[in-house]
């Protein structure tokens, strides 16, 4: 709550907005102790945009469209998101078929003697609302899962192996 405070404390002094209780408040907060002027410090170069480096934290040319969105960025970006939700449908998938299954119905009244062709007859072992909530869930689970492997670059590494087993797999066979 306190911090809160100092922050609005800070904010209203920096944009000139406080009253004169409000400065004659501040004054005293920066008197107390060494720690408040340091922070009042950073605050302000940050307020007043200054950084060590000497860049600027808001630059005043906004890049362009291009210029934000490179080919690279979009090749990327269309590259995870499509892996992820194609491995999440078909993992949603994949659980629906794993509730049902198919059953050939050979005789009925309409094929006594089952003579006509065999009709294929899909048997739901639990309601269709459910079936369809759990998919739905485990391929959004697996589609962030999947995000997150390819945010945190962990495809790399695994694209690295695959790159290492083939080549010592090429290698065994110009031995053989």
């Amino acid at each position: 709550m306190q911090e809160q405070k100092t922050w609005n404390m800070l904010i209203k002094h920096l944009s000139q907005e406080d009253s004169n209780a409000e400065k004659e408040l501040f004054s005293k907060w920066i008197e107390k102790d060494e720690k408040n002027k340091v922070l009042f410090d950073k605050v302000k170069a940050l307020w007043n945009d200054e950084t060590n480096s000497g860049g600027s934290l808001n630059p005043t040319a906004a890049p362009t469209f291009f210029g934000r969105f490179t080919k690279q960025k979009m090749k990327g970006f269309l590259f995870n998101q499509t892996i992820g939700n194609l491995v999440g449908f078909v993992i949603g998938m994949w659980v629906t078929t794993m509730f049902s299954h198919h059953v050939l119905e050979k005789r009925g009244l309409k094929n006594l003697f089952g003579l006509t062709g065999r009709k294929k007859v899909a048997v739901n072992e639990i309601p269709e609302w459910l079936q369809s909530g759990i998919a739905i869930l485990v391929g959004f689970i697996t589609l962030e899962l999947i995000n997150h492997f390819f945010q945190t670059k962990k495809h790399l590494i695994v694209w690295e192996y695959i790159k290492r087993s083939f080549t010592r797999m090429k290698g065994g066979n110009k031995n053989s």
